[in-house]
């Protein structure tokens, strides 16, 4: 579904020092960052129980994510996606409980969202991604091998059995436009369940949060959805939620004087040309991940799918050449300052 890993958005948690205390509170602030699944992960802890405490249950937070990564990742040869990526057609793969997991949520996502989201999709990635080191157009035939491929129609999942057969053997997995969400939504749910509930995690475009920071009614939430351009900027409040920002201006390729978007459209094989940004609000990254993205393919009237996801919104802001194009869902505003 992308070209490369999700543009990396300027999100920041405004409402906090990076270290210190908690305003009005005892409670400390506890900062760290680690890279995993091509980005750098930020973790924020309000807490005032002992630090050895909050540092131990950083760290298995950060394994959480880096477990998932080895199975998720496409660039690692040794991870489970790669090996199945390679795996011939027509035979039975073999599926972790953590693959087999996420792409039943995956094909959900897919049917909801009109097929925008295809985890199937890593045959486009994988020739866009060739193209963006030769700066050459992808040939005809091999784009039509790719579009053919990257469907989930190319996909038997056996629950039972707990494999996956692909009919393609062109057709590779592509968890690009989900998986960091999930690692968010884990590492959350991992820190509440050690009784930390004052926490947010930060996933490149991803963002989830929990309990408000002491004497704090909500995390404020700067967003930029053109990366550091300041145009479109603004803060959303939440507790106990997530937010994802995708756009198609912050990474791309140009080719022959054309350029193209790292998020790919599925059905059509290339990527966006719009100058479009999308911004989900929801209760899990899973989803907030996946949607932000379904909906930049989807264009202004991707917001339909939203009736399939209660207690989500989104707004979408698309740079045109008649001017700045702005549509939200009819409960977003109630996010905004």
């Amino acid at each position: 579904m992308k070209l490369l890993n999700r543009v990396i958005l300027k999100l920041s948690l405004i409402s906090l020092a990076a270290v210190g205390f908690s305003e009005n509170s005892n409670a400390k602030v506890y900062s760290y960052t680690h890279a995993c699944m091509g980005t750098e992960f930020k973790l924020l802890i309000h807490s005032n129980r002992p630090a050895r405490e909050v540092n131990e249950v950083a760290l298995s937070a950060f394994r959480l994510a880096d477990r998932l990564d080895n199975k998720f990742s496409d660039y690692s040869a040794e991870s489970e996606v790669s090996k199945f990526n390679e795996f011939e057609a027509n035979v039975p793969f073999k599926l972790s409980r953590d693959l087999l997991d996420l792409l039943i949520t995956s094909k959900q996502f897919h049917t909801k969202t009109n097929n925008a989201f295809e985890p199937a999709s890593g045959a486009l990635t994988r020739l866009w991604r060739l193209s963006k080191r030769t700066g050459t157009s992808p040939k005809s035939e091999d784009l039509i091998s790719a579009i053919e491929a990257s469907s989930s129609n190319n996909l038997l999942i056996d629950k039972k059995n707990k494999t996956l057969t692909k009919t393609n053997k062109l057709t590779r997995l592509d968890f690009g436009g989900i998986a960091k969400g999930l690692a968010a939504d884990k590492m959350m749910h991992h820190l509440k369940k050690s009784n930390f509930d004052s926490c947010s995690i930060s996933a490149g475009g991803d963002i989830i949060v929990g309990s408000p920071p002491p004497g704090k009614k909500f995390w404020k939430v700067k967003i930029r959805p053109y990366g550091n351009s300041i145009i479109g900027e603004f803060n959303v409040n939440l507790s106990n939620a997530a937010v994802s920002t995708s756009g198609s201006i912050e990474q791309s390729v140009t080719i022959n004087e054309k350029k193209y978007s790292h998020i790919i459209n599925p059905k059509k094989g290339l990527g966006l040309e719009s100058n479009i940004s999308v911004t989900v609000i929801s209760k899990k990254a899973t989803t907030t991940d996946a949607l932000a993205t379904s909906i930049c393919i989807l264009g202004k009237d991707g917001l339909e799918i939203l009736q399939n996801y209660p207690e989500t919104e989104a707004s979408i802001i698309d740079l045109t050449k008649e001017g700045t194009l702005l549509i939200k869902s009819e409960g977003f505003s109630k996010y905004l300052d």
